[in-house]
């Protein structure tokens, strides 16, 4: 009896210290799984939310960093140029997401985004994150994004990337916009996507530490190749596109 004691105690004392690493974001599962699957490729996400960001202390590790830039027709990020010129200046290669809203048009967005956030060959392709309520039509979300979609495409000569969660994928991203490579949401389990071959970055944690960046951050891998690649491939698709 005294020796089943024993291990109870054990093990309860080792599941509040794998509670408490998993909740503290020292050690998370999902970072785990993405290494065991050989996801090599770290990158983090930011935005104003992160207390300012000491640029020269984050591990180069990470091979890429996306930013917030813009949402809506007219709000910046505050902290977005600081986060650019910063994360650039100490080696990383960087990108610049949109929190896309409802409450005006996607074109008016597209003008935002393009008029915040500088046009060069070596940074990651524009994203569009779609985090609105389900609540909207499918077709009017729909013809708002094909509007963004398309002006930031014909500025930067790159194609959009789509940031997902599964609610909105499935609410509005499934069967639409099929050249657009997806960055899924997913901070417990692997991707499961109806279209699986279309995801190409993997949001594994929230829950992040990193050296330099109080607090937690967001944690993504991508899922093959390298960033160099990503950039270069978006690039191509634009251009025989036009071509043909």
């Amino acid at each position: 009896m005294k020796k089943f004691l024993k291990i109870l105690v054990f093990l309860i004392i080792l599941g509040a210290a794998v509670v408490y690493l998993e909740r503290s974001g020292y050690v998370y599962h999902n970072d785990i799984i993405a290494k065991v699957l050989h996801y090599n490729v770290e990158g983090l996400d930011v935005s104003h939310h992160q207390i300012r960001i000491n640029w020269k202390r984050v591990d180069r590790k990470y091979k890429f960093i996306i930013m917030k830039a813009t949402e809506g027709k007219d709000f910046l990020d505050s902290d977005f140029l600081y986060n650019w010129n910063n994360a650039r200046l100490n080696g990383f290669t960087v990108g610049a997401y949109h929190f896309f809203s409802m409450l005006s048009s996607g074109e008016a967005q597209a003008d935002y985004y393009i008029s915040m956030v500088p046009d060069s060959d070596k940074v990651l392709p524009p994203v569009i994150d779609l985090e609105i309520p389900t609540k909207y039509p499918k077709n009017v979300v729909i013809k708002e994004l094909k509007d963004m979609i398309e002006k930031l495409e014909r500025h930067y000569k790159k194609r959009v990337i789509i940031y997902v969660t599964y609610h909105t994928y499935n609410a509005y991203i499934k069967g639409e916009f099929p050249d657009n490579r997806l960055w899924i949401r997913d901070i417990k389990y692997i991707p499961k996507l109806a279209e699986d071959d279309r995801w190409i970055i993997w949001q594994v944690s929230n829950r992040g530490r990193v050296t330099g960046i109080p607090g937690f951050t967001d944690k993504n891998v991508l899922r093959s190749g390298t960033v160099e690649e990503l950039i270069e491939n978006s690039r191509i698709k634009i251009e025989m596109q036009e071509k043909n």
